[in-house]
């Protein structure tokens, strides 16, 4: 009779847990703009630097500490728009990921976002560094990065 019991718990409580990771990720998409706490868990998620339960305030602390980054995320608010520069910044180096000459030499979210639009990341015509993104082109980003750096190609 415990059995019975225990397993249709364990099934609702593994669907609440979901629930929980899908309602921050609808939250996120639903933005008009991508947040920059958010946006920086989903990149240290995807580079399994961060578990996959964290919350956003994990995300920023964890790229605050980052010693290639950290002190242009240290210039922005968990809660502002992320800009272009500042995620792909954040996402190249996080994979590690080498770069043109000024890219490597400054490492700047100016260079991120140029070596961005070289690798075809980004649509010539919105490669402004400054410009704020929505939820979806960080999700495309990431998924840019993993497909490309994680499978191996470059």
């Amino acid at each position: 009779m415990k059995k019975v019991l225990f397993i249709p718990i364990l099934v609702l409580l593994a669907a609440g847990l979901w629930g929980q990771s899908n309602e921050l990720l609808d939250r996120f998409l639903d933005a008009d703009t991508a947040d920059v706490a958010t946006t920086l868990m989903l990149v240290g998620q995807a580079a399994g630097e961060l578990p996959l339960d964290a919350v956003p305030d994990d995300g920023y602390e964890w790229a605050k500490g980052r010693r290639e980054f950290g002190k242009h995320v240290a210039k922005a608010s968990p809660e502002e728009p992320v800009s272009l520069g500042l995620f792909y910044l954040a996402l190249l180096q996080s994979f590690d990921v080498r770069g043109g000459l000024m890219y490597s030499a400054v490492g700047s979210p100016r260079y991120a976002a140029l070596e961005a639009g070289y690798l075809g990341y980004v649509e010539p015509s919105g490669l402004y560094p400054t410009r704020s993104m929505a939820p979806y082109e960080v999700l495309t980003g990431i998924g840019y990065v993993l497909e490309d750096f994680e499978g191996g190609e470059r």
